[in-house]
């Protein structure tokens, strides 16, 4: 069904459970997982760059955690940049089948001018790859 998932986590609980959602994914599918985090330095420099780092490696260590635990192969990266660049580049040279985020609002700051959702903007850029988006939220049903 997929060869390559990857999710994106930015440290937030929506993050967790997008990669939570994508662990479980690549269980039933036994597909290799792929979960990226970004760090802009210039955003972070107001909530202080070195915890926002720490923060997200300690959140990435426990995701790999649970990937291990639940017998999937997981690699994590943190690059550097906006969440929009780390994405699209990871897209570009992983060429992933599905790509899991968490719902991002237009109040974040990790949105693309003109109000459009990380989600909306990446289903445009990439319309005819062959990749699905699924944007998890917090809520359970």
């Amino acid at each position: 069904m997929f060869r390559k998932i990857l999710a994106y986590f930015d440290g937030s609980p929506a993050g967790r459970r997008a990669v939570k959602v994508a662990i479980y994914l690549a269980g039933i599918t036994g597909t290799d997982l792929l979960v990226i985090s970004s760090i802009n330095p210039v955003d972070e420099l107001d909530t202080g760059f070195l915890e926002y780092e720490e923060d997200i490696e300690k959140g990435l260590k426990s995701l790999m955690e649970d990937a291990q635990e639940s017998g999937i192969n997981m690699e994590s990266r943190i690059l550097f940049g906006s969440p929009e660049d780390a994405i699209v580049k990871t897209i570009d040279s992983e060429h992933p089948d599905l790509v899991v985020l968490p719902l991002i609002y237009p109040a974040a700051r990790t949105f693309f001018g003109r109000g459009e959702p990380l989600h909306a903007k990446l289903t445009s850029i990439y319309p005819d790859r062959g990749i699905s988006f699924l944007v998890t939220t917090l809520e359970e049903h």
